[in-house]
């Protein structure tokens, strides 16, 4: 039985040298997305749809407020504030675009 000759424990021990290839060369391609505009709709209106699911129908609270102040005959109705207010929200919707 032969045992001084194991192998070469020099190779299992020490590592390897490698050497650098160079750098590497962009080939100037690149990816691209383009999201169509009706995409960019279908989202756009998911996300309205979101926020309409989650904005109750009636605002309780603005009910009772209001309901009281008619009952003390302290209500204001004010046609020009109403409007001055549909027309800020207007506006708002149209800005967003």
């Amino acid at each position: 039985m032969v045992i001084d000759k194991i192998g070469n424990i020099k190779n299992i021990v020490e590592p390897k040298s490698t050497k650098s290839v160079g750098k590497t060369r962009s080939t100037g391609k690149s990816d691209s997305v383009e999201i169509s505009s009706e995409a960019k709709k279908a989202s756009e209106q998911s996300k309205i749809a979101q926020v309409v699911k989650q904005t109750p129908d009636i605002r309780a609270e603005r009910v009772r407020e209001i309901k009281e102040q008619i009952a003390n005959g302290t209500y204001d109705f004010n046609d020009d504030r109403i409007i001055d207010k549909v027309a800020e929200k207007i506006a708002m919707q149209l800005l967003r675009k």
